[in-house]
């Protein structure tokens, strides 16, 4: 049993629902013309980009820290997204190792916690071993761990009722591994073709490619940003804004979206 169907058993959507169900991505041959670039790469944080800062410190090509805000996207007013923040992300790089929280937050006052320990490997840190706990508070019939590996051909799962097994065609890299790669500029050239372990969740046929130069408008004025768009089957659509130094200041995912506010 998979987690998604672990937690409707409990009554409780152990994630925070991304509103309405989402749409499936282009095929992962999509050629990269530009169309999910302007405007669509920040269209669901048009509200929320006059009053972003992009940061100045810090780098994402060594061991790091950051933290993302959580900028949820509920519709549009006058053309322009109606932006809360909801929650935030932090990330801790050392080694061969990435810790992950992820902290969501509800209007009805059930909020979701993720809590990922993450190993990997080699240049293109492909998972190798992880460990997840997801729970919500005052819920705690909602919890869940996970365990899984990935041996280069087949990824395992296992919770305390279920093993399940996934054969895999590509490299599995962990959804947040991707910011590294993506900050080293090593993917401008040559786009990644991989499967995707999001969370503990396998979806194959991704690819992230590099998608030009866009300009945002941000407080005090516009920045120019490199925009990197992933795409593939099961996946949202999802945009990398990333700065000269690397630093990747924004992910869109059309109504989950993330800001860089720190950096370490």
């Amino acid at each position: 049993m998979n987690r998604r169907k672990h937690i409707q058993l409990a009554t409780i959507t152990a994630l925070a629902a991304q509103g309405g169900l989402p749409l499936l991505a282009r095929p992962s041959s999509w050629g990269g013309d530009n169309r999910f670039v302007e405007p669509s790469a920040i269209e669901p944080i048009t509200g929320f980009l006059p009053e972003f800062r992009p940061l100045t410190g810090g780098a994402m090509n060594r061991d790091f820290s950051a933290t993302y805000r959580m900028i949820r996207q509920y519709g549009q007013a006058g053309g322009v997204a109606v932006n809360t923040e909801t929650g935030s992300l932090k990330l801790a790089f050392k080694g061969n190792t990435c810790k992950i929280l992820e902290t969501r937050e509800r209007k009805d006052g059930i909020n979701n916690t993720v809590k990922t320990d993450l190993r990997f490997n080699g240049e293109h840190h492909t998972a190798k071993s992880w460990i997840l706990e997801s729970s919500i508070v005052d819920h705690p019939e909602a919890r869940l761990v996970e365990q899984g590996s990935w041996n280069g051909k087949i990824m395992s799962v296992e919770t305390k009722s279920s093993k399940s097994s996934y054969p895999t065609g590509k490299l599995l890299i962990a959804r947040h591994s991707l910011l590294p790669l993506i900050a080293s500029g090593k993917l401008k050239e040559t786009p990644l073709q991989f499967d995707l372990l999001d969370e503990c969740t396998l979806r194959r046929d991704q690819t992230v490619r590099y998608a030009g130069e866009i300009e945002i408008p941000v407080a005090g004025g516009t920045t120019v940003l490199d925009s990197y768009a992933h795409t593939g089957w099961g996946s949202v659509p999802t945009h990398y804004l990333v700065d000269q130094s690397g630093r990747v200041q924004l992910i869109t995912m059309q109504s989950v979206n993330w800001a860089l506010s720190e950096l370490s």
